[in-house]
C-alpha cells in the first residue's frame, strides 16, 4: 500500500471493485434470463404454429414471461441500488471520489424518456400479450366444456400476470430515485 492512500480509502477501492463484479455477474444473468425467455417464446409459438388445436400452449407463456420479468427486475434493483451505494456513501470515503457512478449518472439520458419504446416491453409483457391474443381463435372455437372453461381461465390469468409483468418494467424503468438519486422536491411524473 503506499503512503498516500489511507487504509479506509484502500478498503473502499475494493469494496468498489467487489460491488462492480456483482453488479457484472446481475447483468450477466440479465441476459441469460432474456435469452431464456426469447427461446421459450420461439419453442412455444412454434409448437403452436406446428398443428392445429396447439395454441392453447402459448397460455403458458404468460406465467413463464412473468416469472422471468420478475428476476430481470430483482437484478435491476440491485444493480442500482449497488450504483446508489457507491454514488452517494462509497465514493465519499475516498479522496478524490470515485466517479464513475456520478460520471454515468450524468452522462446518461434521462430514464422517463423512451420510456415507450424499451425493448423489455416487448421481450416481456408484449410476447405474453401476443401469446394470448394468439390462443383467443382456438379458445373461441370450443365447444361448452370443463376444459374450455380452465382455459379460459388460464387465458384470464395470463391477462393478470402480463398487466402484472408490464408494471414490473414500467416500475423499475422509471423509478428516478435510484437513477438520479434523492431530490429536494417530488418527483414530477411524466
Amino acid at each position: 500500500m503506499s503512503s498516500d492512500v489511507s487504509p479506509g480509502q484502500d478498503a473502499a477501492v475494493v469494496e468498489f471493485n467487489a460491488l462492480r463484479a456483482e453488479m457484472i455477474a446481475r447483468q450477466n444473468s440479465q441476459q441469460g434470463l432474456l435469452s431464456i425467455q426469447l427461446t421459450a417464446t420461439g419453442a412455444l409459438f412454434s409448437l403452436a404454429l406446428s398443428g392445429a388445436g396447439r395454441s392453447a400452449v402459448l397460455l403458458v407463456l404468460p406465467l413463464v414471461t412473468y416469472m422471468l420479468a420478475g428476476r430481470h427486475v430483482s437484478h435491476s434493483y440491485a444493480c442500482l441500488s449497488i450504483a446508489a451505494y457507491i454514488r452517494t456513501r462509497l465514493s465519499d470515503r475516498v479522496s478524490g471520489g470515485l466517479g464513475w457512478e456520478e460520471w454515468l449518472r450524468t452522462h446518461r439520458s434521462s430514464p422517463r424518456r423512451r420510456r415507450f419504446f424499451n425493448p423489455l416491453f416487448i421481450t416481456f409483457p408484449g410476447i405474453s400479450l401476443l401469446a394470448l391474443l394468439g390462443s383467443v381463435p382456438y379458445l373461441g372455437s370450443l365447444p361448452g366444456s370443463v376444459t374450455a372453461a380452465m382455459l379460459w381461465s388460464a387465458w384470464l390469468a395470463g391477462i393478470a400476470l402480463t398487466a402484472l409483468s408490464a408494471r414490473l418494467v414500467w416500475q423499475t424503468r422509471s423509478d428516478s430515485f435510484l437513477w438520479i438519486g434523492p431530490t429536494s422536491g417530488p418527483a414530477d411524473d411524466l
